[in-house]
């Protein structure tokens, strides 16, 4: 960046932008007046470690282009250009975007990645729709340059910066009503959990279940008792033990680096000051969430995690892997060119040797089978828990995948069919919860995703579920499954052209699917995307195309009882009255038809015959046996007494 009369100077941009300090800025000035290097802003700022070289390049050479054209890309982008985000910290962040309705920035700040300030400046230039107040931009030069930052010093941005933090973290928790909790009461959480969210959640509902007529100075106080005594001690054995296990299996199970390289980098962290560097195991780290950027330098992220992940524990599994490491190196290989000493006397079997190589043998093969006992326990059960699930068995599923995660709670696809099972039970907010577990432990868990989508769904809360399925299907765009499900909530929300955009498509991609394996490989798919285009053009009355479109749909399955019975309200709609009774008559005969099926399948019958006039008494009789199924059938008792 120039400095010309036009431009900012680089270094008060990085200081509007809540990047370095006056101090930091002032030094650096200091010291390119004194030297003869001809060395810019930037670069001397990067060597003084107050900014990364890429952050201080990117403001250099691609600021002034990015503020003139405005936004063009996510804002997301643009904090990845200036390397103050990771590509997977933006997943992490568009992910929990489904759960918090939160914007990507306010979200960004909410964990720790980015400052309110740093934000707030690259929103007020790169997004044309800002609004901001008491925010002017005019023309500095480098001679004018220390007055400036003396009047950017002097701007009050602490009260503006405290009110938006605590509206953020209010909305992040779903605690809108902020008379509910005095500030101090908030205050003394986020001491403990630094904003995290799972842990902040989990601290109020402990307020609200333990708290009483008591004040709020009182509620405050009880914060560290109720932190302690039920998310610390015995956290393993807690109920918010889950996050602190999921975050521990992290750590000791991780794909992307050495576990003893984490631990010993995070025991640094404990006991001294850490510089930021681009290594894999500090980004690893962060992603898990364990650590947090605080300027130039890596912190623990809150002191829950500083309180169970302490040094003890830390040394603990150090110890406990150096254990296996060197009864592992005990062996000799079988090309070892070790000379062995020639003892004069008779030899023994028991020498100390010898010895020690069987202890160290029996060492590692107690080890393995330990390890081969785990990984056999994990997969008989996860294999039981899928057994129950294809048997409609949900509790003893949910049990198989309980036991299962108990010994790896790293296992993603057992979080995501505990999920399911739990959809067989209705409950659809743990259902959520178990599929979530699973995309932070997998962000590419594709039918984890859909599983979220699918209990959003089922909790009415539809545009969070259109985008859950929207990461599915980004995932793979081939399985159409995902599309259909789509489909299902943008209907719910009265977006019927986009429901049946998506539901075509899905159509699509089950023809070439068919073209490639077969129509028996596609039916049951098929059958589904074929009702719902058929229920979509059954709303808008088109009933031949609907009739058509169900008729497809039971040729790919015949008894598919959603295609028979939208055909059947389609021909009593159409006033084809002989043919809906004969519809629904066929779908009765079929002795598998579960009772809540049949009690549907005899009300739209009494339906047909009420509407036609042609035997009314009939149409009573069969909302009575709809009654008589489900005694909670409301919509039944009053069609019967309309039909009188």
């Amino acid at each position: 960046m120039s400095n010309s009369e036009n431009n900012i100077p680089l270094g008060a941009v990085l200081q509007l932008a809540g990047l370095v300090s006056h101090k930091q800025l002032q030094h650096a000035l200091q010291q390119q007046s004194q030297s003869n290097d001809n060395l810019r802003i930037g670069e001397i700022l990067a060597s003084q470690g107050s900014i990364n070289s890429k952050t201080a390049n990117f403001f250099a050479e691609q600021w002034p282009t990015l503020v003139a054209k405005k936004k063009q890309q996510p804002i997301g982008q643009y904090f990845k250009q200036a390397a103050l985000l990771t590509e997977q910290q933006i997943q992490i962040i568009l992910a929990e975007q489904m759960h918090t309705q939160l914007k990507f920035g306010e979200l960004a700040i909410a964990k720790g990645w980015l400052k309110e300030k740093t934000v707030d400046f690259f929103l007020r230039y790169l997004a044309s729709d800002y609004k901001h107040q008491n925010h002017t931009t005019r023309a500095i030069t480098k001679n004018s340059e220390p007055k400036i930052l003396n009047s950017i010093n002097q701007l009050d941005y602490s009260q503006k910066i405290h009110e938006q933090f605590l509206k953020i973290k209010y909305k992040l928790l779903k605690l809108e009503d902020q008379n509910a909790y005095s500030e101090k009461v908030f205050k003394k959480v986020l001491f403990w959990t630094g904003g995290q969210s799972v842990l902040t959640q989990r601290v109020f509902r402990l307020i609200a279940d333990n708290q009483s007529s008591n004040s709020q100075d009182h509620i405050a106080q009880q914060v560290d008792y109720l932190v302690k005594t039920k998310i610390i001690h015995d956290w393993e054995n807690q109920e918010s033990g889950q996050h602190l296990i999921a975050i521990k299996s992290r750590l000791l199970k991780n794909q992307q680096c050495e576990s003893s390289k984490l631990l010993k980098l995070y025991q640094r962290v404990l006991e001294e000051e850490v510089l930021l560097d681009d290594s894999q195991e500090q980004q690893e780290l962060i992603n898990i969430g364990l650590l947090v950027k605080q300027g130039q330098k890596l912190i623990v992220a809150n002191r829950i995690y500083q309180s169970v992940f302490n040094r003890s524990w830390v040394q603990k599994e150090l110890d406990n892997l150096t254990n296996h490491n060197i009864s592992a190196i005990a062996i000799v290989p079988e090309n070892s060119t070790a000379v062995v000493p020639v003892s004069k006397s008779r030899p023994s079997f028991f020498q100390p040797r010898t010895i020690l190589l069987l202890l160290a043998l029996i060492s590692l093969l107690s080890i393995f089978l330990n390890i081969m006992s785990k990984r056999i326990a994990v997969k008989t059960a996860f294999q039981k828990g899928n057994e129950l699930l294809k048997q409609g068995d949900f509790e003893p599923a949910i049990l198989e995948y309980n036991r299962l995660l108990k010994v790896d709670s790293n296992y993603f696809q057992a979080w995501t069919n505990r999920g399911y099972a739990l959809a067989g039970l209705k409950q659809y907010d743990e259902m959520r919860e178990s599929c979530s577990t699973a995309t932070i432990i997998e962000p590419k868990a594709l039918y984890a995703w859909n599983c979220q989508g699918e209990a959003l769904h089922n909790l009415k809360r539809e545009n969070e579920a259109v985008t859950a399925f929207e990461t599915a299907i980004s995932l793979n765009k081939k399985e159409p499954i995902f599309l259909i499900n789509k489909s299902e909530s943008l209907n719910a929300l009265g977006k019927y052209e986009e429901s049946v955009a998506a539901i075509e498509k899905s159509i699509q991609i089950l023809e070439e699917l068919e073209a490639a394996k077969g129509k028996k490989a596609v039916s049951t798919e098929f059958a589904i995307a074929l009702t719902y285009l058929g229920n979509s053009y059954r709303r808008r009355k088109q009933y031949a195309m609907a009739l058509m479109t169900y008729n497809r749909a039971l040729e790919y399955t015949p008894n598919y009882f959603a295609a028979q019975i939208g055909k059947g309200i389609v021909l009593t709609q159409a006033k084809r009255y002989q043919e809906a009774r004969k519809e629904f008559t066929e779908i009765l005969d079929n002795e598998q038809l579960t009772e809540a099926k049949q009690a549907q399948t005899w009300f739209y019958l009494g339906k047909t015959l009420c509407d036609s006039q042609l035997n009314p008494e009939a149409g009573i009789d069969a909302f009575e046996q709809a009654i008589q199924l489900r005694s909670d059938y409301d919509a039944a008792v009053e069609a019967k007494n309309r039909c009188y």
